[in-house]
């Protein structure tokens, strides 16, 4: 499996090639990504914040209002990227943790830490801070997640049912050319009252 230097190594770059790799091998040492998933977020995040560094160094003075306000645009987009490339890369290294530390041997896009919440484990300790009496008392992790799983659907399902309830009480009364509650800006009849059964009047 490459490392991220590697898999960076072919980019085309803007700027400073021997800079690029340079801050590669160290967004390696510091990321540390494993696996495919984690090397893939560790280099959006790494192109993104290069992009963010290159802009930063282009004088913007010379740019009409038009551009500036597309360039402002595009590093915030550079921006939310970079955090929500960087919660993945968190959320999937804490799994890796924690499957490692109670050998779940559960699949990459699996969340440990909802198998565990919805097994309603206890706090995580190192096995070597607990007494005998908790060894003892401690619940162990099961083999496999097939009952979290099955536990879980069935918790979302429930939620979507109630939720599908809720909506359908809230939404009995509205008039068809009222705002949709969903708050999408359009008429309900247009929108979620799109199976509405039309208002009748009775003739005069």
């Amino acid at each position: 499996m490459r490392n991220l230097t590697e898999l960076l190594a072919t980019d085309k770059v803007i700027g400073d090639r021997a800079e690029f790799l340079a801050l590669a091998e160290e967004a390696q040492s510091q990321l540390r990504p494993e696996g495919f998933l984690e090397l893939h977020f560790a280099a959006e995040i790494f192109r993104d914040t290069w992009r963010l560094n290159i802009m930063a160094t282009i004088d913007e003075s010379v740019f009409s209002e038009d551009t500036l306000d597309a360039r402002r645009k595009y590093r915030d987009r550079l921006n939310t990227a970079v955090r929500r490339n960087t919660m993945e890369l968190r959320r999937l290294q804490t799994d890796r943790h924690l499957n490692n530390r109670w050998n779940l041997a559960l699949p990459a896009t699996a969340s440990a830490r909802d198998v565990l919440r919805f097994e309603k484990a206890k706090p995580i300790r190192p096995a070597a801070d607990l007494t005998k009496a908790e060894i003892r008392k401690s619940e162990p992790i099961p083999d496999t997640v097939q009952t979290a799983e099955s536990r879980l659907h069935a918790q979302i399902e429930a939620e979507e049912r109630r939720e599908l309830a809720e909506f359908a009480t809230r939404t009995k009364q509205i008039p068809r050319n009222a705002p949709c509650p969903c708050k999408s800006g359009e008429k309900y009849k247009r929108c979620c009252g799109k199976e509405a059964p039309p208002v009748l009047y009775q003739a005069a």
